[in-house]
């Protein structure tokens, strides 16, 4: 099976929807899938092309296409921005599609993520190969109804109910997932390489500066959470337009020497990053899923999250505390096997929620040990690919990759 990716920002970014990208088509091709990718550059300069694991065997071969990139202008906090942001997808699709229609022979699946629009618009100039169009939230562009032309619809967490509830009930639930032998409790160095010793409390957050993202609510948690526990940082890892409104935030509340941001960290740097951490946090208004979360439980550590839909349930959300010790739950707040849960926007119970598991090591230890189990029996990467794998056969009549 030939199969081709597309996805915007795989050479610009990476995020949720990259690493899925990325880690599925690694696994297809452990299936005998040919794997191949086409990402967008600015138009401009250089991007960031993705650093392939050795294990990605046989090796993927990335295209890319150059267009006018504007994601740097703060379009989620401007009225009207979403044009901007239209814009620089439309101006993307029309070189992608330009790319793929004289080569389209060379694949028998095209693996799109997000972009509806160039579904539609891909069929109405003669793409013959099955599409397979993945939302990474329910809430997308659709303005020429290319959900609906779209050979298949994958998603994930939330969104695939209320996708079924649209247009698409055949869409096709393909678990986010995590490598559970990458991400895992092992030694690292960031701790002496940052010059902070064992006792320091550090709280860890992995996100793009995005407004969904609420890191501006999150450091004013923070900033409460310090006059506590003066030893600890803030780890902040992600780049995005709102970074510079943060760095302001955190200089007007006083905390700027306790907060660090790490900028882009590679793929490959992450599961050290992970383990020097103590908690996770989430602060979003909204998670489709969380590849955060599962990144975190499956190195052991107990999840901080507000209640932002996917990530909660991730940590057990209404199971209760772990058996053998968790406190009762307290206003504001709802313990889990996992984690500590609490509501949106709300920087007062995301302290309290902080504090809770900065004072408490024995619990952290459990919490993060129910979330490692958790992560390695239901969160592989193996059964979403074989699923996948599947859907493109079901599609074209395939009986083997």
């Amino acid at each position: 099976m030939r199969v081709l990716f597309i996805n915007r920002m795989l050479s610009l970014v990476r995020g949720g929807g990259e690493t899925f990208d990325l880690e599925i088509g690694r696994h297809l091709a452990r299936l005998g899938c040919r794997v191949s990718y086409l990402s967008g550059l600015p138009l401009f300069g250089g991007g960031r092309p993705p650093v392939m694991p050795d294990s990605f065997r046989p090796p993927p071969a990335l295209h890319t296409v150059r267009s006018p990139y504007l994601s740097w202008i703060p379009w989620d906090r401007m009225r009207g921005g979403w044009r901007v942001w239209l814009v620089d997808r439309r101006m993307f699709e029309r070189r992608a599609l330009k790319w793929v229609l004289p080569r389209q022979q060379e694949y028998d699946i095209v693996h799109l993520c997000e972009m509806p629009d160039w579904v539609a618009a891909a069929k109405g100039a003669g793409l013959k190969v099955p599409v397979v169009l993945r939302l990474t939230g329910p809430e997308y562009v659709d303005l020429t109804d290319g959900l609906k032309a779209a050979d298949g619809v994958i998603a994930s967490g939330v969104s695939v109910e209320k996708i079924r509830a649209s247009v698409r009930p055949d869409c096709e639930n393909i678990p986010n997932s995590v490598d559970t032998d990458l991400f895992r409790p092992q030694p690292s160095t960031f701790r002496p390489e940052h010059g902070m010793g064992p006792d320091t409390c550090l709280i860890l957050y992995v996100a793009r500066f995005q407004d969904f993202k609420n890191h501006q609510m999150l450091v004013k948690a923070y900033a409460r959470f310090a006059a506590e526990v003066p030893d600890s940082r803030l780890i902040l890892a992600g780049e995005g337009h709102l970074k510079s409104w943060v760095q302001k935030d955190c200089v007007a509340l006083g905390i700027a020497d306790r907060v660090i941001f790490l900028g882009e960290v590679s793929f490959t740097d992450l599961p050290g990053l992970y383990a020097a951490a103590d908690i996770k946090v989430i602060s979003s208004d909204y998670e489709s899923f969380s590849f955060a979360t599962i990144e975190a439980m499956a190195t052991g550590l107990p999840v901080a999250t507000t209640d932002c839909a996917w990530a909660p349930r991730l940590i057990g959300q209404g199971l209760g505390p772990a058996s053998g010790g968790a406190p009762h739950a307290r206003p504001g707040l709802e313990i889990t096997p996992g984690g500590v849960i609490t509501p949106v926007k709300d920087p007062e119970a995301l302290a309290k929620g902080l504090l809770l598991l900065a004072r408490d090591p024995e619990l952290r230890k459990k919490m993060g040990e129910w979330n490692r189990r958790k992560a390695v029996a239901e969160h592989g990467w193996a059964a979403s690919a074989g699923k996948l794998l599947s859907l493109y056969k079901k599609l074209t009549g395939a009986s083997s990759p």
